[in-house]
């Protein structure tokens, strides 16, 4: 909501431009959430996300460990004219959604560990697409990619289906677009 803000990739470190101080929902300092501008090498020096997350939460203050942890610092906007109402807008439907927040299995205590053994070195997925296009002069490719379950490891992987949402393929098509716009980044 606000065309102060620059999504020009930071030259040092990680760059966090939906931060604590503008973000409409969360204030708390290790808030990473949102939009999270990181260069290849760095998303590559702390091992990607963890593999543990399904569904919505928690995954962006696991993150924030690895990044600390790897001693980056994410930068954040500076001498904005907006603030935490009329920066951005958050949406989350709980009735609308169910998979965002329900959590299966033992699925609450295992994320609210730091992630030691899952990431970027170990993610399974297949292809499904892919798909070349300039916007703006600019070309880029998409990928269209499907996560593999490992129930062994993650059995809430397949909650949804414990859950019973209305909207099951509206919820797997958000997984394929959030995990589009991790490949554009890589």
């Amino acid at each position: 909501m606000n065309d102060q803000l620059s999504y020009a990739y930071p030259s040092a470190g990680p760059h966090h431009i939906s931060s604590p101080d503008l973000h409409p929902r969360y204030h708390y300092n290790a808030f990473i959430g949102g939009i999270l501008l990181i260069k290849r090498e760095h998303f590559i020096q702390v091992n990607g996300m963890s593999n543990k997350y399904w569904g919505w939460g928690l995954e962006d203050d696991e993150f924030y460990l690895r990044l600390k942890e790897a001693g980056l610092s994410p930068s954040r906007p500076q001498n904005i004219s907006t603030g935490i109402h009329d920066t951005f807008k958050h949406i989350h439907d709980r009735n609308h959604r169910k998979r965002d927040t329900t959590k299966c299995y033992n699925q609450r205590e295992v994320t609210r560990k730091r992630d030691r053994q899952t990431g970027l070195n170990n993610v399974s997925y297949k292809i499904l697409d892919t798909i070349k296009m300039t916007i703006s002069d600019i070309p880029l490719t998409v990928i269209n990619i499907s996560l593999l379950c490992d129930k062994s490891s993650t059995p809430w992987c397949e909650c949804e289906k414990l859950v019973g949402s209305k909207d099951q393929g509206r919820s797997r098509e958000k997984k394929k677009i959030v995990i589009n716009k991790l490949a554009t980044r890589l």
